[in-house]
């Protein structure tokens, strides 16, 4: 089947998109991103379980949500549209979105790890009594183990925070890689224009300087009298 000459470009860019697109890569960094969501939502819940009071101001769960989707268009690219240019752009806009997260999930991380048993909710409400209420409550807790464990958790999101920032790092990077290597073999194939042949409408007319049927041509002497 042949395209029209203004759609063979696009076809040899998607097929070379397809051909170069890392796709056990992209498979690989989804399953990092799903695996270090869930894991921040456990930390997260669990830091709200030791202590409302010295929880993370649900930064986790606020951040997980832009993680969520961008494991979900991350495997997209991967499994189903590997041939789609503007599939991969979405991912691409969706991991630069889990990067702003992850450093804002890193800033207050670090601030919790500098304060592990600082109240960075407004001043009514750390006062508040109602806010000792936790389940550590119940299990006996000290303030000395609810900052040991809370620094436990603390660490091990900021971890999380900081291999979700490569890993959006490394989609964007592969991204790059992917168009440039697309740019410079689409260069060196030039699409070949179709020409279709009609056939000629109507009797054939030979040009006037052709004389069919055999006949002598005549020619006129000028006269210079």
């Amino acid at each position: 089947m042949q395209y029209p000459y203004y759609n063979q470009g696009f076809i040899i860019q998607r097929q070379l998109w397809q051909e170069t697109w890392p796709r056990g890569l992209m498979a690989f960094i989804a399953t990092c991103q799903m695996l270090l969501t869930f894991t921040i939502l456990g930390i997260e819940t669990w830091s709200m379980g030791l202590s409302i009071r010295y929880s993370f101001l649900f930064i986790g769960y606020s951040a997980s949500f832009f993680f969520t989707i961008t494991w979900i268009s991350t495997y997209t690219v991967a499994c189903c549209n590997r041939g789609s240019q503007g599939c991969a752009t979405h991912a691409l806009v969706e991991n630069i979105l889990s990067i702003i997260a992850s450093c804002v999930l890193l800033y207050y991380d670090t601030r919790f790890l500098h304060y592990p048993l600082g109240c960075f909710w407004e001043y009514g409400m750390c006062n508040s009594s109602y806010w000792s209420w936790t389940w550590s409550a119940f299990l006996g807790y000290s303030v000395l183990n609810i900052m040991h464990f809370k620094l436990i958790a603390i660490k091990i999101q900021l971890t999380c925070a900081a291999l979700m920032l490569a890993l959006g790092v490394l989609f964007f990077l592969s991204y790059l890689y992917v168009i440039v290597k697309v740019r410079q073999n689409s260069n060196g194939i030039n699409p070949q224009p179709v020409i279709e042949l009609k056939p000629q409408q109507g009797p054939f007319q030979p040009p006037p300087n052709i004389i069919l049927g055999g006949q002598p041509p005549s020619y006129s002497v000028p006269s210079y009298y």
